[in-house]
């Protein structure tokens, strides 16, 4: 899957890109754009945080972003930076040219809004008109509420209704696309009288050289926001041409690459120090046998050895997946315990590995936060070492991360009580990328943790929007009662059910993830289950809706743009319908236990249903 970042002219190029090469993409604006045609695209819109980014390239399976985003959208491409540096996911920057702009009397270059209104106190245009969007209504209120201005936007319902929000006065609104001749902008501004012009170093695609013409020729000043800064990106391209090239050979699109788990890899970073410890050197490399039959084999990148004790580290690979110990440094300290049982192993905590606090994980509190396989794994290296050379002592075996503290503020760790560090995981030895296990995994671990420290109602949504959501309509629930489930809805239920114990359940689903949830799908990915529109048309035909409401329900490509035609309120049949369809199709997998069902919309308005319908 590939996320793409548009709403610009560069984002439906590449969207079109996707789509001829056949390769699956999320379309992501800010704001709400009409859907065009596309076979292997969804889309989505509204403002992401890096929470919400992470959480939607992990639930996703993202493998690439292509980020083709206004130049002007510096807090996304910072926060794209972040986040796919942290999750080791590829980036790819679909730029627009930037030519020098030129030295004239005429032209005023300015960084930003703030500084361009300082300048319009020294010029004091009678009229100014803006051609840098409905967004600049907000940053340039101080100067349209007392002087004369006008606000070009696009002619859309979206720019329209934000335009309407800031109060901006309708009859200075020029709706119009920007892709016009000279004559028609030059036209413009001759009939209203225009003085001055204010304008985005926003490049060819942004029609900029063509507002530097028409300013020129209309013999007027120009104030121009410059370009701001943007992140580093290894990938920067400015053509359709140059961007098929790179999806085409890009190894994100290639098979993906199994890596290896961190308790693999501290089992073979102990079985190195026990090497260096019994024989005063480590190895270059050791191979170890995963609990999964394979062997594999890993090098050896740090070394210490001091009187009775060696240390040696692994760096952590975890091949193509958006694991955030990938990388990391994994080293184990052994040393020989003189009055300890014979074959005895113990577990200490090093810098970086955590410490389990609350009941309900499979090691008790107190404990370092290293995981049973594991355990047995580096017990079992331990053992051969010592078997080899017909020895048996008790040996302490200390497992350190640097900087492990620091990316555990990136997992759930804390929520589960593990404090101070990452987990020391694994079943397989494998890190499979996007594995589905491995995040059913994480959602067993989480229900058990909930049972075990008095969580009697388990609260399950999709992720962090939904969750906050759901939080603000029940705020008495604990925190670590909120498990999230992706998109695996009905195997969640079923791990929720064979736990058992729980006096309630609620789910909280999003709107477009619930009409495919109201159908019984299990899944709710969209690669697993497309849009039916046909559905919901059908649905509101039974709940005797108009012809012309059903016949619009039925040639939606968003599932959230149902709100537009119907008002999300409990008092509109629809929803409700929609609310009782998923409570009953939870009941499949969740069969007993008391479950209450909430719907919601963008903005977090909820629909409820409690009763089996």
């Amino acid at each position: 899957m590939i996320l793409l970042f548009g709403g610009t002219t560069e984002g439906r190029k590449a969207a079109a890109l996707c789509d001829r090469l056949g390769l699956p993409f999320i379309y992501s604006t800010k704001t709400r754009v009409e859907p065009f045609a596309t076979s292997h695209g969804e889309f989505r819109h509204g403002a992401l945080d890096e929470a919400a980014m992470a959480e939607l390239i992990a639930s996703h399976g993202v493998r690439l972003v292509i980020d083709a985003a206004h130049p002007f959208a510096s807090r996304l491409h910072y926060s794209l930076f972040e986040v796919c540096q942290r999750l080791a996911v590829r980036r790819i920057r679909f730029d627009r040219p930037v030519s020098p702009l030129p030295s004239a009397s005429w032209i005023h270059p300015v960084a930003d809004f703030t500084e361009a209104l300082g300048l319009l106190e020294q010029l004091e245009p009678a009229k100014l008109l803006a051609l840098t969007g409905v967004q600049s209504a907000a940053p340039l209120r101080p100067w349209w509420r007392r002087r004369e201005m006008l606000l070009r936007i696009l002619p859309s319902p979206a720019s329209m209704e934000l335009a309407r929000r800031e109060g901006f006065p309708e009859a200075k609104l020029l709706p119009m696309s920007p892709d016009g001749p000279d004559e028609a902008l030059e036209a413009l501004v001759r009939s209203h009288g225009v003085d001055c012009l204010l304008a985005k170093e926003s490049g060819e695609s942004g029609f900029f050289p063509a507002k530097l013409r028409v300013a020129e020729r209309c013999a007027i000043p120009v104030i121009v926001i410059r370009r701001p800064s943007a992140p580093a990106c290894d990938t920067v391209i400015f053509s359709v041409e140059d961007l098929e090239a790179r999806l085409t050979e890009h190894p994100a699109l290639k098979p993906l690459r199994t890596g290896y788990t961190t308790g693999a890899c501290a089992a073979a970073a102990t079985k190195a120090a026990m090497i260096a410890l019994l024989d005063g050197a480590a190895p270059e490399s050791v191979t170890i046998t995963l609990p999964s039959g394979k062997v594999a084999s890993f090098g050896i990148v740090s070394y210490r050895a001091e009187q009775g004790r060696a240390r040696c580290g692994v760096r952590k690979f975890a091949g193509d997946d958006p694991d955030v110990t990938h990388g990391l440094l994994i080293v184990s300290e052994v040393a020989l315990v003189p009055d300890g049982e014979r074959g005895e192993v113990r577990f200490l905590q090093g810098e970086g590995v955590g410490r389990v606090t609350l009941s309900g994980l499979e090691i008790p509190p107190g404990e370092p936060a290293i995981n049973p396989v594991p355990r047995r794994m580096i017990r079992e290296c331990i053992a051969g070492e010592l078997r080899q050379r017909g020895l048996r002592h008790a040996v302490a075996v200390t497992i350190s991360v640097p900087g492990g503290e620091a990316v555990a503020r990136k997992t759930m760790n804390e929520r589960l009580g593990i404090t101070g560090g990452i987990s020391i995981l694994g079943t397989s030895g494998e890190v499979v990328p996007y594995s589905m296990e491995a995040w059913l995994a994480s959602i067993r671990q989480s229900i058990a943790v909930a049972a075990a420290n008095g969580c009697t109602t388990l609260a399950l949504t999709s992720g962090l929007r939904s969750e906050r959501h759901l939080r603000t309509l029940s705020p008495d629930l604990p925190e670590l009662a909120s498990i999230h489930y992706g998109n695996f809805i009905g195997r969640t239920l079923e791990l929720a059910s064979e736990h058992g114990g729980f006096s309630r359940v609620i789910v909280g689903v999003m709107l477009a993830k619930a009409t495919k949830l109201a159908q019984g799908e299990a899944d709710l990915s969209s690669r697993a289950v497309p849009l039916d529109p046909h559905w919901l048309a059908n649905l509101a035909t039974d709940l005797g809706y108009s012809p012309a409401i059903t016949s619009q329900l039925a040639d939606l490509r968003l599932v959230r743009n149902v709100t537009d035609l119907i008002a999300f309120t409990s008092d509109e049949p629809l929803y409700p319908a929609i609310a009782n369809a998923c409570r009953k199709a939870c009941r499949q997998w969740l069969p007993d236990t008391p479950l209450t069902f909430a719907l919601f919309d963008m903005e977090g308005r909820a629909v409820v249903a409690e009763n089996d319908a």
